[in-house]
């Protein structure tokens, strides 16, 4: 039975919260609390798999509750119910809650939220892991690119173009700029997948104050993992995203489906960030096979299981989670998953000068399946000629 904490200074919110949950009681293990020192007393006695807190409170506040319950349990996934945070409360709170709802929220919003929590866990049943992804607060951008932004918000003339240029080359700021204006902190109305429109609905000001002052970007990684460079993994997750759209604008799907390719294939490979920067150890793993090997679990699921925490669409999570037997996916035909499958193998094609797409480790059947077999060399044309393209220009 999934347990959780509910936090708020408010006993008349607990009541209420406690009334429109009680349908919940023969699933949930529910405690609620009045205080941060009380919560994590009740921690102390027994782990919980989530935490739910307002943000401003007596004492001890919502940031620094969830900042003591990352360092101390960080297995338990934070969320913050609150609708009296001002600016600068929201901001220390990015980096320490995985997702923000804002009150009034709908009983069935929050039990959908603790819910999909919930199913996360389960996708990540190693309790170790579990661990490792919930110290995530923010993934670490290749150092160029990190002193590129930092560059551009100091300078009086940068523009919101020159700002959104710069992060979507980048998929550690792509994530982290859209797990923060995709959720209640910031209350978009609909859901932003690019980094061009999620910069424009932030505007310099905020960025700036988000990357200057609260730090939502960080440089590097420190990996005991032989040959593993970041730069080379987000270039790699750069040239799979634009395999993606190209796929997709290629097959004549909408334009929303290309942006969501897009950012599909950027995140692709967050899991093996997240094994890249675990701490230092005696027996670090030689490679990143060995490193998912130790920790019994594949980069796809550890990195859909930090992206639903975050709050991203099912589309994605589910992507990345099986971007490499795209059959385990619920979607049929030309699906996400599928699309960033294929865009991952073009591009391996691609580098290593491969025409035939049965050496280039396809799930078995796959392009016969969807009738587009055929296909393939056309898809590898566009994409050489999109790199000489690039090249030149």
């Amino acid at each position: 039975m999934m347990r959780i904490v509910f936090v708020d200074d408010e006993a008349e919110v607990l009541q209420a919260m406690s009334r429109s949950l009680r349908d919940m009681r023969n699933e949930w293990n529910m405690e609620f609390t009045a205080s941060g020192a009380a919560a994590l007393e009740e921690l102390s006695k027994a782990p919980a798999d989530v935490i739910v807190s307002d943000m401003r409170m007596p004492g001890m506040d919502g940031w620094e509750l969830l900042a003591d319950v990352r360092k101390l349990h960080p297995q338990t996934v934070r969320l913050v119910l609150s609708g009296h945070a001002d600016a600068r409360s929201i901001m220390r709170a990015v980096g320490t809650a995985h997702q923000y709802l804002a009150k009034p929220c709908e009983c069935a919003a929050l039990k959908a939220a603790i819910s999909e929590t919930y199913m996360l866990r389960r996708l990540l049943s190693n309790e170790p892991l579990a661990r490792l992804v919930g110290r995530v607060d923010t993934l670490p951008s290749a150092p160029r690119a990190f002193q590129e932004i930092l560059a551009c918000l100091q300078r009086p003339t940068a523009s919101v173009a020159d700002a959104a240029k710069i992060i979507a080359r980048d998929t550690a700021m792509t994530a982290n700029v859209l797990k923060l204006v995709n959720s209640a902190f910031f209350g978009a109305r609909q859901p932003v997948t690019t980094a061009d429109r999620a910069v424009a609905y932030l505007g310099l000001d905020t960025l700036g104050a988000l990357v200057l002052g609260h730090g939502i970007f960080k440089n590097g990684v420190t990996s005991g993992i032989a040959g593993f460079s970041l730069e080379s993994l987000w270039q790699h997750s750069l040239d799979v995203a634009s395999a993606a759209r190209t796929v997709a604008i290629c097959e004549k799907l909408p334009h929303s489906r290309a942006d969501e390719a897009f950012l599909g294939g950027m995140l692709h490979d967050v899991g093996k960030v997240v094994f890249a920067t675990r701490p230092a150890a005696t027996d670090a793993p030689a490679s990143m096979e060995d490193a998912a090997a130790q920790m019994q679990a594949h980069h796809g699921e550890v990195g859909a299981y930090l992206l639903g925490l975050w709050g991203f669409p099912n589309p994605i999570v589910e992507a990345v989670a099986f971007h490499d037997t795209p059959s385990q996916a619920a979607g049929g035909g030309l699906c996400l998953t599928t699309l960033i499958h294929i865009a991952d193998r073009l591009v391996h094609a691609r580098n290593a000068r491969r025409a035939d797409a049965s050496a280039c480790e396809l799930e078995p059947g796959l392009l016969e399946k969807l009738g587009l077999s055929s296909h393939w060399p056309a898809w590898l044309a566009e994409l050489e000629s999109l790199n000489s393209a690039d090249t030149t220009s």
